[in-house]
């Protein structure tokens, strides 16, 4: 790959870019210093920990299209609520090309808002601030996962709302729907792609729970550990009931905690990610999808398949409706 700074230098004016950069123009506020922060309890959160250029003082903003389009699906159907994307590291705004085009696409939306944070200063008046500060992280196998398995916790433990992954399209308002719900990716492990936790009251108990079992139980080897199981094992242990089909039974059944079934943000399990970006299962697709609330497409997975603008799959299709600036923005391929 060429040095970042030379492919700057041939294409844009190295002392422009300079000063842009070195301006408040680009650069993205620190979470915990802005004067705007997250309203507790109405906020939806993204967290985006791949922090590109590592060796570099300088983190370029660098969405994709598909995570482009899940921010801006959160900001169209939920326009009430605050859409709040946080950066792992120092980020700044991408000044020109496509990034620039996707970034502008989604900031139109006057409830997106763009951050970034310290992990280590995010954790302090956290129960997780004295094992962030020993550095145990830094020995995953699996860091970028882990650290944003973490880091929604701590937003949640922060200011409540919603957790989002940036592999889904959300489609339908969850303005309505009352705090504190997770959904089952079947009937026997609970998901972690949809958290929703209000910022008192019991919803910052099990937020506190999340964050002790994380510590206690923090396992850099695995990838689910720290996420899906983390999340299984507290609930089952908080709504005292280890079946996970009789946790979906209704709040009742978990003492006012709500457990969605699968259908709700689940529909497609990861095995079946293609059925989102293969045309021929566009009809199926639509109609497993009709009653969720969004859907995830398991980046894990299908980041390796393309979708072409106009291919008529379940992922262009939903696209088309739930992030139209995005898609207008993306180009060939979403």
């Amino acid at each position: 790959m060429q040095d970042l700074f030379t492919i700057f230098h041939n294409t844009y004016d190295l002392e422009l870019f300079q000063s842009e950069f070195a301006s408040n123009r680009s650069v993205i506020e620190d979470i915990l210093y802005s004067d705007s922060q997250p309203p507790p309890g109405h906020s939806i959160f993204f967290h985006e920990t791949s922090c590109t250029y590592p060796n570099s003082h300088f983190h370029i903003m660098n969405l994709t299209a598909r995570q482009a389009c899940a921010i801006e699906s959160a900001a169209l159907n939920n326009p009430n609520l605050q859409v709040f994307t946080l950066f792992s590291c120092p980020t700044y705004r991408p000044l020109f090309g496509r990034q620039k085009l996707l970034v502008d696409a989604i900031e139109s939306y006057k409830n997106v808002n763009f951050r970034h944070l310290s992990v280590r200063n995010y954790a302090k008046g956290t129960p997780i601030e004295e094992w962030v500060r020993k550095g145990d992280l830094l020995s995953s196998s699996y860091p970028m996962q882990h650290k944003s398995d973490l880091l929604r916790l701590i937003s949640l433990y922060r200011f409540g709302g919603i957790y989002l992954d940036l592999d889904v399209v959300v489609l339908r308002s969850l303005e309505k729907l009352p705090l504190n719900y997770v959904g089952a990716h079947d009937n026997t492990t609970l998901g972690n792609a949809v958290i929703s936790l209000a910022p008192d009251g019991m919803g910052h108990e099990v937020a506190e729970l999340f964050l002790q079992r994380y510590q206690k139980h923090f396992n850099g080897k695995s990838y689910v550990q720290n996420g899906p199981a983390l999340v299984t094992e507290v609930l089952k242990k908080f709504c005292g009931n280890s079946l996970i089909k009789a946790m979906q039974d209704g709040r009742e059944s978990c003492k006012g905690f709500r457990i969605f079934n699968s259908t709700a943000f689940y529909s497609i399990p990861w095995p079946e990610w293609t059925h989102f970006t293969e045309p021929k299962y566009l009809e199926e697709t639509m109609a497993r999808t009709k009653d969720s609330f969004l859907i995830h497409i398991w980046n894990k997975a299908s980041s390796v398949g393309r979708v072409e603008v106009g291919s008529n799959s379940a992922y262009e299709k939903y696209a088309e409706k739930h992030c139209p600036r995005t898609y207008a923005a993306a180009g060939d391929y979403i």
